[in-house]
C-alpha cells in the first residue's frame, strides 16, 4: 500500500512539472541558402536543456517554465538567441555565417593571417559586398564600401575607371592608385592615359584617361578583398604600396561533386538629369537682346520668338536608353586532394552617351592539388578580351560640350535622313551627332595573366611556397576621322592612325615560413626574396588622305606617313622578412623589412629599405575585464608606424633620352631633357592608432582609425629659368630635370560601425563607414613661387596647390556682386580695363552691369583699390572634409533587400562647362537659362535726346542695372572686362548624398527546387544610382581627376554623367 501512494505520488508530481514545461519544436536554417543546419545546438539560456538539430535542421526541446529564451549556436556561424512568446509552440530560425570571427583568415602580403593577430590597418569586402551593385569593373565597388578608400568615378563611360585614393592623396606626379595584387600577382595596368594606347587627344590628351585596368577582370570571378591602408600592413610591399594596396582572391575549388552555377544579368540605363538650356524661342529672345544694344545685326528669323518651336534638343539628341547584359557560367568541385573552379562569362554594355560601347570574354582556371601530405600545387589562369567604342566626353572638343554650345536651329537630320547641313550663313559648327556617329575611337585589348605554385613542408610548421606570376598583353588603339561635308562645314580629307602595344611580365617569389609556439608564446616568422620584369613595346603608324572611308588602312593614305616605334623595361628586385608574435591572445605584435631595388633610378640611389612595427593589445582577454564580457565582448588597442616608398615614375627619367632636331644642315639630334642621376625614391611614414570593439557578443561593432602619413622627396620636374633652355618651342626646349622636392602631409580619422539591430526571423544588418581626411602641402623645393599650377582646357589657370594648403585648390577672383551704375564704377577699385583717361567704352573698357572683384591684396600684401593677380586667392577646395557609406540589409525568410547610401560633404566643384555656357560673348554658342537673370541694362533717363544720334546704352551716365542684386553679368560680345574669368561664380557646393543602390531579392525554398534537380535560385532585380541630392548644378557632382589636364581635380568640363540604371538578375545552382 505504501509503494502506491509513493508511485501515485511521483505520477501526480511528473503530470505538475510537465505542464509546467512548454514543448517547442523549429527548423534552422542557413541565411546565405536556405539549407538546413545540422548538428547546430539549441539550449535553453540560464539551463542545461537543450539538443542539437537533425539531418533536417529540425529539433524539439522542452522548455521549463520561468524560461523563454533559446541560444542557438553553431561553428561558423554567429550565435543567436530567439525569445519564445507565451503559448508559442514553433519556430524557424534563420542562422548568417560569421564573418567577424576572431579566428577568421584574411589575407595579408604573402601569406595570410587570423583577424585576431592584425595589428595593422586593413577592411575587408567579402563577394556580397562586391556584387552589391551592378558594376563593370572591380574599382567601382570600392565606392562607400571601406572607411579610408574615396572612389570617385572619372566617367560614367562603361567600363570607365574610378580615382581611387587610399587615406587622402599621397604624390603629385608619381603614380597615386593603389596597388593592386589578385592571388599574389601585381596586376598590369598597359597605360593610364589614352596617348598610351595611340589615341592620344582623341581623349583628351591628360595624365590619366577613362581607360580603367581593371575593366579586363571579371567581378563575379572575385571571393574577397582585402585593402590594406597604413604602413604597418603595406610596409611588406615596400615600394609599391605608398598608395594602399588591395588584395583580391579569386574562387577556387571545393572538394565534394561539381556544383554548376549560372548568373545572368539585363540592365536598362538612363541619363535622368538635363540642364536647362535656352530653347529656340528662349535663344531668339537672348538673340534679339544683344541686337537691341547694337551688339548684333537684326536678324529677321528672330523677329516673333512666338512663332518659333523650341528646336533641336540636343541634350536628347547625344544620350541615350542604353542595354547592358552579362553572362557567367563557373563549375566548382573536387576530390580532397584536387579541387578546381572555371568560368566563362561575356558582357556587353551600351552607354548612355550616343556611340559608345563596352564588351569583355572572359575564362577563368584555378586548380589545386595535394600531390603530397608535404607537397601542394596550384596554377590559376585568365583571359580577357575587351573590345570598347570611345567616346570623348569632356574637355572642351567633347561631345557633351560641342553639343550643349550647338544653337538650337539647327536639325540633326535633314529629310531624307542624312545629317543635316547648317542652316545658317556664317555659323561654321559641324553637326555634333554626325561627329560622335562618324568619328572612331576604338580600343581592342587582350590579356593572359595568372600564376603557377608549390607550397612545399619539408619538416613540420615550415612552408616554403615558391610562385612564377605572368601576364602577357596586347592592345589595339585606332583613330578613324572620315570626310565630312556639312555645308559650311567640311572636312575635306579623312585620317587614319592605329598603334599596336605588347607588354609581358613576369614575377617570381620565394618565401619561408615558420610557424610554433612555446607554452602561451606564438610566434611567426616569415622570409624571401621576389623579382619582377615588365617590358613592353609599341608601334604606330598614321596618315591622310586615305582613298575611300570604307578604308581604314593608313598605309594606303596619299599622305606623309607618321611611323613611331618605342620600347622599354623596368624591374624590380626585393628581399624581405616578417615577424608576428603573440602571447597568450592579449599581446600581439609585428615587424616587417624590406629591401627594395629598382630600375627606375640611377645607379647611386637604387636601394631602399622600409620598416614597420605595429602592436596590439587585446585587453578583453585580461582576468580584470571578465566581469564587463557581457557588454564588449572583444576589444582591441592597435598602435602601428610605418615606412613605404614610390617608384612609379616611368622608366629612366634620371637619364637623358634623345630626340630629332630638324635643321638646315638636315636631321639632327639633341638630348631632350637635363639629366638628374641623383634621383631617389619618393618615401612615406606613417602612424596609426587603432581601437576594434565588439559589444553585445557582436551585436556591435566598431572600428576607429587615426592615421598621419607624411610623404617626402616628391617626385617632380623642377621649373628653371628660360635662360636655362627649358622655355620655347617644343622641338628645341629641353625638358626640366626631375628631382626630389616636396612633402605631403595626411591625416585622418575613420569610423566603421557594424550593428545587427534585428535579429531573428526578420534581421536587419546595418554597415556604416565615414571617413575624415585632412590633405597640406608641406613643403615644396625648386619650383617658382612654391606653387603647383594646374590648368584648364588650355592656358587659364584653375587651380593651385600652395605650401600650407591642401592640394588642387581652386584659383580665382572673388566675385562682389556687379557695377550698378556710373557712381559704382567710379568709387570701386579699378580693375586692369578701367580707362586711364575716365572715359568709358561698352566695347573695351569696364562697363555698367560688368562683374565687380574684390579687391584682396597688392605689391605689399595690402588691398591697394586696383583689381589684378594679386587679388587671386583660393575659392575652393576639391577635397571634401568627410566621405561616407551606409549600407542597410533587411531579411525575411526568403526575401533580402538592400539599400545602400553614399555621399561626400565640403567638397567644391568648378563647374568649367558652366562657365562656357554662362559668358554670353557670342551668338553663336547656346546658354543655360539661368542667364536670363543677367544684369538687364535700362536708361536711367529714357527721355534723354542726343544730338549727335547717340543711343542711351552708349552713355555711361545714363546707364543702370535695373536688377541690381544679380550675380549674373551683362551679356557683351566684346566682353571687355572678361567676366567669365576664373571666379568663385563657378565654383559650387560638390557635397551630394546618392542613393546609390538598392536590390531586392527572393530566394527560392531549397525543398521546392530540389525537385526539378536544382541545389539554389535566386531572382532579384536592382536599382543604381536612383537619387542623388545635391546643390551642384551640373550633371553629376562626383568629378574626379582631370583627364585633359595634369594637377587638376574636381573640374567638370562635361563630364560623362553616371547614369541611373535598372536591371533584374538570376542565380541558378545545380
Amino acid at each position: 500500500m505504501k509503494n502506491f501512494v509513493l508511485f501515485l505520488t511521483a505520477l501526480l508530481m511528473s503530470c505538475h512539472v510537465m505542464a509546467q514545461q512548454n514543448h517547442v519544436t523549429g527548423t534552422i536554417t542557413d541565411g546565405n541558402d536556405g539549407s538546413p543546419i545540422i548538428g547546430a545546438n539549441v539550449l535553453v539560456k540560464g539551463t542545461a536543456v537543450g539538443t542539437i538539430s537533425d539531418l533536417n535542421g529540425g529539433f524539439s526541446v522542452n522548455v521549463p517554465s520561468g524560461r523563454n529564451v533559446l541560444v542557438v549556436s553553431c561553428i561558423g556561424y554567429k550565435t543567436q538567441e530567439l525569445t519564445i512568446k507565451p503559448g508559442q509552440k514553433t519556430v524557424s530560425i534563420v542562422l548568417r555565417e560569421d564573418t567577424e570571427l576572431l579566428d577568421e583568415v584574411v589575407v595579408v602580403g604573402y601569406g595570410t593571417m587570423k583577424k585576431s593577430d592584425l595589428s595593422g590597418a586593413s577592411v575587408s569586402m567579402s563577394e556580397d559586398k562586391i556584387k552589391g551593385s551592378v558594376i563593370t569593373n572591380l574599382d567601382q565597388s570600392l565606392q562607400g564600401r571601406a572607411a579610408g578608400v574615396t572612389a570617385v568615378a572619372t566617367s560614367g563611360a562603361p567600363g570607365s575607371a574610378s580615382s581611387i585614393r587610399v587615406r587622402g592623396q599621397a604624390t603629385i606626379n608619381a603614380g597615386a592608385e593603389p596597388l593592386y595584387v589578385i592571388d599574389g600577382v601585381i596586376v598590369q595596368g598597359g597605360g593610364q592615359r589614352g596617348a598610351d594606347f595611340g589615341l592620344g587627344d582623341a581623349l583628351g590628351n591628360g595624365s590619366v584617361s577613362t581607360i580603367s585596368p581593371l575593366s579586363t577582370i571579371n567581378p563575379s570571378d572575385i571571393v574577397s578583398m582585402e585593402i590594406l591602408k597604413d604602413a604597418s600592413a603595406t610596409a611588406i610591399y615596400g615600394a609599391q604600396g605608398s598608395n594602399g594596396v588591395v588584395l583580391i582572391t579569386t574562387k577556387r575549388g571545393k572538394a565534394g561533386e561539381a556544383k554548376f552555377t549560372y548568373d545572368g544579368m539585363m540592365a536598362v540605363q538612363r541619363q535622368t538629369k538635363r540642364l536647362d538650356m535656352m530653347n529656340l524661342r528662349e535663344y531668339a529672345e537672348f538673340y534679339n537682346d544683344l541686337a537691341s544694344t547694337g551688339q548684333l545685326e537684326e536678324n529677321n528669323y528672330y523677329a516673333d520668338p512666338s512663332l518659333l518651336g523650341v528646336g533641336t534638343n540636343w541634350q536628347d539628341a547625344i544620350f541615350r536608353t542604353a542595354l547592358q547584359h552579362q553572362h557567367q557560367i563557373s563549375a566548382q568541385g573536387g576530390a580532397d586532394k584536387m579541387q578546381y573552379y572555371v568560368s566563362a562569362s561575356y558582357m556587353d554594355q551600351d552607354g548612355t552617351l550616343i556611340g559608345s560601347n563596352f564588351n569583355r570574354y572572359s575564362f577563368r582556371t584555378n586548380l589545386d592539388s595535394q600531390l603530397k601530405k608535404w607537397l601542394k600545387i596550384g596554377l590559376s589562369a585568365t583571359y580577357s578580351s575587351t573590345a570598347e567604342d570611345l567616346k570623348l566626353a569632356d574637355s572642351d572638343q567633347g561631345i557633351i560640350n560641342y553639343s550643349l554650345q550647338t544653337i538650337p536651329d539647327i536639325p540633326i537630320y535633314d529629310i531624307d535622313g542624312n545629317y543635316a547641313t547648317v542652316v545658317r550663313e556664317g555659323y561654321t559648327n559641324p553637326n555634333p551627332i554626325a561627329l560622335a556617329m562618324m568619328d572612331d575611337i576604338l580600343l581592342n585589348r587582350q590579356k593572359l595573366t595568372g600564376n603557377v605554385f608549390f607550397d612545399v613542408t619539408p619538416i613540420k610548421k615550415l612552408v616554403w611556397h615558391a610562385e612564377l606570376g605572368y601576364d602577357i598583353s596586347s592592345s589595339k588603339g585606332e583613330r578613324y576621322k572620315p570626310m565630312i561635308d556639312l555645308g559650311t562645314w567640311k572636312r575635306q580629307s579623312n585620317e587614319s592612325g592605329i598603334q599596336k602595344n605588347s607588354s609581358t611580365f613576369w614575377q617570381l617569389k620565394n618565401y619561408v615560413t615558420y610557424s610554433d609556439n612555446i607554452d602561451s608564446h606564438y610566434f611567426t616568422a616569415m622570409i624571401g626574396q621576389e623579382c619582377w620584369e615588365s617590358k613592353y613595346d609599341f608601334t604606330s603608324i598614321f596618315n591622310t588622305n586615305l582613298p575611300s572611308d570604307e578604308v581604314h588602312n593608313p598605309a594606303l593614305g596619299a599622305g606623309t606617313p607618321t611611323i613611331n616605334a618605342g620600347f622599354g623595361s623596368s624591374a624590380m628586385a626585393s628581399f624581405f622578412t616578417r615577424l608576428t608574435y603573440n602571447y597568450a591572445d592579449r599581446y600581439l605584435g609585428t615587424y616587417t623589412y624590406r629591401y627594395d631595388g629598382s630600375s627606375n633610378f640611377g645607379p647611386d640611389k637604387r636601394w631602399a629599405g622600409f620598416h614597420s612595427l605595429a602592436a596590439s593589445w587585446r585587453f578583453t582577454n585580461e582576468k580584470f575585464f571578465e566581469p564587463f564580457k557581457d557588454v564588449i565582448s572583444n576589444g582591441k588597442l592597435r598602435l602601428g608606424w610605418g615606412q613605404t616608398g614610390n617608384s612609379n615614375i616611368g622608366g629612366y627619367k634620371w637619364g637623358t633620352l634623345i630626340s630629332r632636331m630638324p635643321s638646315g644642315l638636315g636631321m639632327g639630334y639633341r638630348p631632350a631633357n637635363i639629366p638628374n642621376t641623383g634621383i631617389k625614391w619618393e618615401s612615406q611614414e606613417q602612424w596609426n592608432i587603432g581601437l576594434d570593439l565588439s559589444l553585445l557578443y557582436d551585436r556591435i561593432n566598431l572600428t576607429v582609425d587615426w592615421y598621419k602619413k607624411e610623404s617626402k622627396d616628391m617626385l617632380m620636374p623642377l621649373q628653371l629659368p628660360s635662360y636655362m633652355g627649358t622655355s620655347g618651342n617644343g622641338s628645341s626646349a629641353l625638358a626640366a630635370p626631375w628631382g626630389n622636392y616636396g612633402n605631403i602631409e595626411n591625416t585622418g580619422i575613420e569610423v566603421s560601425l557594424n550593428t545587427h539591430p534585428i535579429t531573428g526571423q526578420f534581421q536587419w544588418d546595418s554597415d556604416f563607414q565615414i571617413s575624415f581626411n585632412k590633405n597640406k602641402l608641406k613643403g615644396l623645393s625648386g619650383t617658382s613661387n612654391a606653387q603647383i599650377v594646374g590648368y584648364g582646357q588650355w592656358t587659364d589657370v584653375v587651380s593651385v596647390s600652395s605650401v600650407g594648403e591642401s592640394l588642387y585648390n581652386f584659383y580665382g577672383y572673388v566675385c562682389d556682386g556687379v557695377y550698378k551704375d556710373y557712381d559704382d564704377l567710379l568709387n570701386s577699385p579699378k580693375p586692369e580695363k578701367y580707362p586711364a583717361d575716365g572715359v568709358f567704352n561698352r566695347t573695351n573698357t569696364v562697363w555698367v552691369g560688368d562683374l565687380k572683384y574684390k579687391d584682396l591684396s597688392g605689391p605689399d600684401g595690402k588691398p591697394d583699390g586696383v583689381i589684378n593677380e594679386y587679388d587671386k586667392t583660393n575659392i575652393g577646395s576639391p577635397m571634401p572634409d568627410f566621405t561616407f557609406g551606409w549600407t542597410n540589409t533587411f531579411r525575411y525568410k526568403n526575401f533580402d533587400l538592400s539599400v545602400f547610401i553614399n555621399g561626400s560633404y565640403g567638397n567644391k566643384v568648378f563647374n568649367y562647362l558652366g562657365m562656357k555656357l554662362t559668358h554670353m560673348n557670342s551668338a553663336w554658342i547656346n546658354q543655360l537659362n539661368t542667364i536670363t537673370d543677367r544684369a538687364q541694362l535700362v536708361p536711367v533717363d529714357a527721355n534723354k535726346v542726343y544730338a549727335n544720334g547717340g543711343k542711351w546704352y552708349d552713355d555711361v551716365t545714363n546707364v543702370t542695372v535695373a536688377n541690381s542684386a544679380t550675380s549674373i553679368p551683362r551679356a557683351s560680345i566684346q566682353d571687355p572686362n572678361d567676366n567669365d574669368r576664373v571666379s568663385d561664380r563657378y565654383v559650387e557646393d560638390g557635397s551630394y548624398i546618392r542613393l546609390k543602390n538598392i536590390t531586392f531579392g527572393y530566394t527560392f525554398p531549397k525543398n521546392m527546387i530540389k525537385k526539378v534537380g536544382l541545389e539554389n535560385l535566386r531572382v532579384y532585380a536592382n536599382i543604381q544610382n536612383l537619387l542623388t541630392l545635391t546643390k551642384y548644378e551640373g550633371y553629376d557632382p562626383e568629378i574626379g581627376v582631370s583627364t585633359a589636364s595634369a594637377n587638376v581635380y574636381g573640374l567638370d568640363n562635361g563630364r560623362y554623367p553616371s547614369p541611373t540604371v535598372y536591371s533584374f538578375g538570376l542565380n541558378v545552382s545545380f
